[in-house]
């Protein structure tokens, strides 16, 4: 396996060629990420593209690991929600994915059509103090398309049925690794752990948070699919609205804008998923999101991949506030989590 970067991917360009002869190029590394090489093409002739590498040690402090072979996955749920975004939604913000170029099995690398030049990422906007209502509207229309338009699809259950990248970069650096820094909250964490195995009920993204939606003047891409499976959608709430909640506790008193993108990310999710469940299994699914953001955002806090935006003694705080919303053992299916300011 040839390691790319800046200083190489040029020469491997040309000798693989997909480059013309006399074409020159720029390559920079996008940062921001910790399981891949990601490189920027920059083209004279033609449209720029990102190349992207796996890595099988991930790069932050503590040992973490998983197989190159996820590149693949991710290739493959790239597609499908290529084909679920595909209907233009009612949105002001065009949902869109990268367009696959081109796979190198090999080198365990692929590439894809780059985001517009003018995009930004809406992890940026938010911890600037930014907090765009139409933007959340779109990431609820979106994700709700991605879980409606896949529910119960037998054929995508069997497709995307192996979920070992998932348990390798979700589930154990961050529900069981909270569980090892938490001990009281234990049982907690592993009826929550059961909850998400259990559930199966359409494509999970896995990755749906703010540093994985690229906003330009039209349009919302959504990047990053390696733990992509068939699942419960539960988790994506959860690993997108843990994101919102934190930002409205690194930023009270004035946290309400953050509390308002919730809501209009609800509003829209909510009107894509009741064209294909009942209110019934709607309001399960509520439930379970909120115990899954509880969990995702303990461990942003205590797992693998820290957060480093807030501060003591407000992340100690949190932890206690949303504790609380972890299923308890005798959870009758009903979780309440009142505002904390």
């Amino acid at each position: 396996m040839q390691l790319l970067d800046e200083t190489n991917a040029e020469e491997y360009l040309r000798t693989k060629g997909h480059l013309g002869s006399g074409e020159t190029v720029g390559v920079r590394e996008l940062v921001g990420g910790v399981s891949n090489v990601v490189l920027h093409v920059a083209r004279t002739e033609g449209e720029s593209f990102i190349l992207k590498q796996a890595r099988e040690q991930l790069r932050v402090a503590d040992v973490w690991t998983c197989s190159v072979e996820r590149i693949w996955r991710e290739v493959e749920v790239l597609d499908e929600c290529a084909k679920l975004t595909k209907v233009d939604g009612k949105s002001s913000l065009r949902a869109e994915t990268p367009r696959l170029l081109f796979e190198d099995r090999d080198n365990y690398l692929y590439a894809m059509t780059a985001a517009p030049s003018d995009h930004v990422v809406w992890k940026d906007e938010l911890l600037a103090g930014r907090a765009r209502a139409e933007v959340a509207a779109a990431c609820g229309e979106l994700l709700g398309r991605l879980h409606s338009g896949s529910w119960h699809e037998e054929k995508l259950a069997r497709q995307l049925d192996d979920r070992q990248f998932f348990d390798e970069l979700r589930i154990d650096p961050f529900y069981r690794q909270i569980a090892c820094e938490h001990p009281d909250l234990e049982p907690a964490i592993t009826r929550l752990i059961d909850s998400v195995l259990r559930e199966r009920h359409c494509l999970v993204h896995g990755d749906f948070s703010p540093k994985n939606l690229l906003l330009s003047e039209q349009s919302l891409m959504l990047i990053d699919f390696e733990v992509g499976h068939y699942g419960d959608p539960a988790f994506d709430l959860g690993f997108f609205l843990s994101h919102l909640m934190l930002k409205a506790f690194c930023f009270a008193p004035l946290h309400e804008p953050y509390f308002e993108l919730t809501k209009n990310f609800w509003t829209h999710y909510r009107a894509q998923m009741l064209s294909v469940i009942s209110a019934a299994e709607y309001d399960a699914l509520v439930q379970r999101a909120i115990q899954n953001t509880a969990g995702c955002a303990l461990a942003r806090l205590d797992g693998k991949s820290k957060i480093d935006y807030l501060e003591e003694p407000r992340a100690s705080k949190f932890v206690s506030y949303v504790a609380r919303c972890l299923p308890s053992r005798q959870h009758t299916g009903k979780t309440s989590c009142r505002r904390p300011m």
